[in-house]
């Protein structure tokens, strides 16, 4: 594991505000206290450098509790085995030789593994570590259950729905900075498309995927939301096609104005994230106005970019999505046919304490999942984690979206087309 020096400071930051939150107590005991010995085998998904030094704050702080304890990640580097990580983990839960931790997604994941069987409850856990009893959100707490359990444990959380701006481009265009509707972030990208700058970042399709879910969300609210993922929901509604009206206008606006800039694209995979990247440098370096994305596009404007929070670089919820909290959460479980079931248990508590859950994002550039930060703590995060952490406690939380491949298939042919009724027949019909 390689972590750039900027990151082995960060990742020293974040341990010492680990060290600082442990020496603050815990309310309950925790099973850390008395850490098992041996190999814990954890299937991550993390491989960005951010990712990394994330995890090298979390085994610092988890070497402080359980010092006997050797971590290795199950995950094989892609191309090292046949059809890449994802399948490899596949086929271990076939095998019956699971890894001692798996990561999940909260959603489609989560209730797959839940309908299988595969996963141990952590009720037990739970009480142990007082969990459930005001360090996770309420609103979060039942999407960490499957059936009649709690089957994972959360980490750290990001935004997903977020608008990101450069606010020179902003003031020359006399542009605002958080646009509350659709409409009035239509008249500003007119503003800034009279600078002869980029009014909308898009980048490929993954960047267009994610601007078509916050529009989804700010015309359907939260709970029109969460029924668009479950069976029988009405693509065919007019909210449905409200949005995809508003994807259309934002779409003409956009560095994909031109269907011919989508060309070729159909060729990679929706989520591939190069062309989300592209579009948050086109923000950062003063090309483009705004970019509608998740919240890593911060850590390439501040880290990788090296701007600073609210000269370089500003934020607000996407437009009709202020109060609402779409989120990704980094989430682990306890397969029931694990090996090394106490060291897998060891592992989820550091993944669920306020230490390790610090450390993680202190590195990562993420938020904990914990609301409980002493203000210590919270005052080591950036400007954008604090403010996160803010609309995290205080929000609505619902979850991410669960596209089908067909769907996904319609939203490519949409950018080649642009019908907006035949791509909601599609996503209708699929």
């Amino acid at each position: 594991m390689t972590t750039s020096r900027r990151g082995l400071l960060r990742a020293g930051v974040a341990a010492g505000a680990a060290a600082l939150v442990a020496g603050c107590g815990r309310a309950v005991a925790s099973s850390l206290d008395q850490g098992p010995a041996g190999l814990v085998e954890v299937h991550t998904r993390w491989t960005t450098e951010a990712e990394r030094n994330g995890l090298s704050a979390l085994l610092a702080d988890l070497k402080g509790h359980a010092p006997n304890l050797t971590f290795t990640d199950a995950a094989p580097a892609a191309g090292r085995v046949p059809g890449g990580p994802e399948a490899e983990l596949a086929r271990r839960f076939t095998a019956g030789d699971p890894p001692d931790a798996v990561p999940t997604e909260l959603g489609a994941e989560l209730a797959a593994h839940t309908a299988a069987d595969r996963l141990e409850g952590l009720d037990a856990l739970y009480r142990r570590e007082g969990w459930a009893a005001g360090p996770l959100p309420a609103g979060l707490l039942p999407l960490l259950r499957g059936e009649d359990a709690y089957r994972c444990v959360p980490l750290a959380v990001r935004r997903s729905d977020l608008l990101w701006s450069c606010p020179a481009v902003l003031a020359e265009a006399g542009a605002g900075a958080a646009p509350g509707t659709v409409p009035e972030l239509v008249e500003d990208l007119r503003r800034v498309r009279r600078t002869g700058r980029v009014p909308l970042a898009v980048g490929g399709p993954g960047g267009a995927r994610q601007l078509l879910e916050a529009l989804l969300l700010g015309r359907l609210g939260a709970d029109g939301w969460e029924a668009l993922w479950r069976p029988g929901a009405d693509w065919g509604s007019a909210g449905v096609a409200g949005a995809l009206r508003d994807f259309d206008v934002l779409l003409g606006l956009s560095d994909l104005a031109d269907p011919a800039d989508h060309a070729g694209s159909g060729a990679r995979p929706i989520a591939d994230p190069a062309g989300g990247e592209a579009a948050t440098r086109l923000v950062g370096s003063g090309l483009a106005g705004y970019q509608v994305i998740g919240d890593r596009a911060e850590e390439m404007l501040r880290a990788g970019m090296g701007l600073r929070p609210g000269a370089g670089y500003g934020w607000a919820a996407a437009p009709g999505t202020a109060g609402v909290f779409r989120f990704r959460a980094d989430a682990f479980a306890l397969p029931r046919a694990a090996r090394r079931r106490e060291a897998s248990l060891a592992w989820l508590a550091e993944c669920g304490s306020l230490g390790g859950q610090v450390a993680f994002s202190g590195a990562r550039g993420s938020i904990p999942a914990r609301t409980d930060l002493p203000a210590e703590a919270r005052a080591l995060f950036g400007a954008y984690q604090r403010w996160s952490m803010d609309e995290w406690r205080l929000g609505r939380i619902t979850g991410p979206a669960t596209w089908s491949p067909a769907a996904d298939a319609a939203i490519l042919g949409y950018l080649d087309h642009r019908d907006p009724p035949r791509f909601q027949a599609a996503l209708a019909g699929g």
